[in-house]
């Protein structure tokens, strides 16, 4: 249970720091000459708000501590990345602004990123 809790919040941490820089570079690059010492404290609240939402989304990942369920690959890779792709087909569903709508795509996108890292390294290690 450990390795798997310390996994999920190694996630949530690498997610939140990718997300904040990536966010922070799309808001520049769409708001030209803002003042982005006003924005980037929303910005930063936003994204560690967003990457809670899908690190209680990835919970259930942690029912991967039962050998069981580890070692059935049908159960095992649902469990792992159902909380993360949940969370990005229902940015894809819901009637968002198209700015909006980037913004939690890419945080969606960064924390299911990182989550295959350290999938892929759960699983070659052992």
């Amino acid at each position: 249970m450990k390795v798997l809790a310390r996994q999920l919040f190694k996630t949530f941490i690498f997610s939140v720091i990718l997300s904040i820089a990536a966010n922070s570079i799309y808001y520049a690059i769409n708001q030209k000459g803002a003042d982005y010492s006003l924005a980037l404290p929303k910005i930063m609240e936003g994204i560690v708000l967003l990457n809670i939402i899908v690190f209680v989304m990835s919970l259930p990942s942690l029912f991967l501590v039962n050998p069981a369920y580890w070692n059935n690959l049908p159960v095992r890779l649902p469990l792992y990345f159902g909380g993360p792709v949940a969370f990005i087909v229902t940015i894809f569903t819901m009637p968002l602004p198209p700015q909006y709508k980037v913004i939690y795509l890419v945080t969606g996108f960064i924390f299911l990123t990182v989550h295959t890292v350290f999938y892929y390294l759960k699983v070659k290690k052992g």
